[in-house]
């Protein structure tokens, strides 16, 4: 008995003194293990231990490290809690049970055709991240592998800035983000990451927010995704500088709402887009009083239905490797053949009320309709 006592009395003084020293060395090398993973700039001003497996790092900054962006936020939040998986001191890894972040700032800025945010370090080339990890060896500083299991970010803002569409920086704002991430890693694995994202963006006082949603889950190594992306009630003239991209025509004003079915495979980008338009008005429209190489009344005098709404589908497609694809153009292709696909369809809708209307004795008002259709069908093609 006297023994086993003893035994216990050990293994507590080992137990307490190796929570001592962890408590001590941890916060230092947590900090470094998340810059190294991210490759990226990390600071913090303070990190808190919580018996026995709780830290809470203060004034949490991820800072950008490559031209022309070096030292600027891409992720900023005072308080941040990490519940580190006791499986840490068995396994080569960082293992992170619990990340939950609070009124966060979340930036990715667009320059070049190339993103920058928080994880671009980690999500960069895989040959310069095989380059990068052989000078890291070399130096004699080896990454640590993190494992986050559960990353949650509640009541945070976004901002995106475009710098290819603005010499200024085109700014895009969501706010009041609720997010869920589960098995994340790095270095980026084929393992798939699953996400649920909401958030609002404010669009002035008197206008309504429009909504965001996605879920779905991408394996991070290779880039295959499988996710709906919806949004809600988009107000249209905002976003000048990306329909400018694809149509000189203008909106004065107008609401965009869709559901988008992304996949990725080999590298390939299929997106599945169902646009819904309300209450849309031109300022000006094409050279020709044309919308995509059609008459611009005709398309919103057939493509409209009853309660004013422009419904229609694109498909879009390209490989996200390839730097030099035309993205504008092959969106506005994939809107002109989705109107003239639309457009067909509906024309045969209305010769088909025209016949019913002339079954049911509705002689001159069907004839009316039908010449009508007819001419519009005309002009159309013209």
């Amino acid at each position: 008995m006297k023994k086993l006592i003893l035994a216990l009395l050990v293994l507590a003084v080992l137990v307490s003194g190796g929570l001592y020293y962890f408590s001590r060395k941890a916060p230092e090398l947590l900090r470094q293990a998340i810059a190294r993973a991210i490759n990226k700039t990390v600071k913090v001003q303070a990190i808190e231990y919580h018996f026995p497996w709780t830290f809470e790092l203060q004034g949490f900054q991820i800072l950008e490290t490559r031209q022309p962006f070096v030292d600027e936020v891409c992720f900023s939040v005072d308080r941040v809690l990490l519940d580190v998986s006791p499986l840490s001191l068995s396994q080569n890894k960082l293992i992170l049970d619990n990340v939950d972040v609070n009124q966060a700032l979340v930036v990715v800025r667009m320059r070049g055709g190339k993103l920058f945010h928080a994880l671009s370090g980690a999500m960069s080339d895989r040959a310069v991240s095989a380059s990068n990890q052989d000078a890291q060896n070399t130096a004699g500083v080896s990454q640590l592998p993190l494992e986050i299991r559960r990353f949650h970010l509640e009541a945070s803002r976004f901002q995106f800035a475009d710098y290819d569409v603005q010499s200024t920086g085109f700014v895009i704002e969501l706010d009041r983000i609720e997010a869920n991430f589960k098995d994340i890693s790095f270095p980026l694995s084929s393992d798939k990451t699953f996400y649920r994202l909401d958030a609002r963006m404010s669009q002035g006082r008197q206008q309504k927010p429009a909504l965001f949603k996605l879920n779905g889950w991408t394996k991070f190594g290779n880039y295959e995704t499988d996710a709906m992306l919806n949004v809600s009630d988009l107000s249209l003239p905002y976003f000048k500088p990306y329909y400018a991209q694809v149509t000189p025509a203008e909106i004065e004003e107008g609401w965009l709402s869709s559901r988008s079915a992304l996949t990725i495979r080999d590298e390939v980008l299929t997106a599945n887009v169902d646009i819904e338009l309300s209450a849309l008005y031109f300022r000006s429209y094409e050279d020709g009083d044309e919308l995509f190489g059609l008459k611009a009344e005709e398309i919103l005098s057939f493509l409209k239905d009853s309660a004013g709404k422009l419904k229609f589908q694109i498909v879009l497609q390209w490989n996200i490797r390839d730097r030099g694809v035309q993205k504008r153009e092959r969106i506005r292709n994939a809107i002109e053949q989705s109107l003239k696909k639309t457009l067909l369809g509906n024309v045969g809708n209305i010769l088909e009320k025209t016949i019913k209307k002339l079954s049911d004795g509705g002689m001159d008002q069907a004839k009316d309709d039908f010449e009508d259709t007819l001419k519009k069908v005309k002009n159309l093609f013209r």
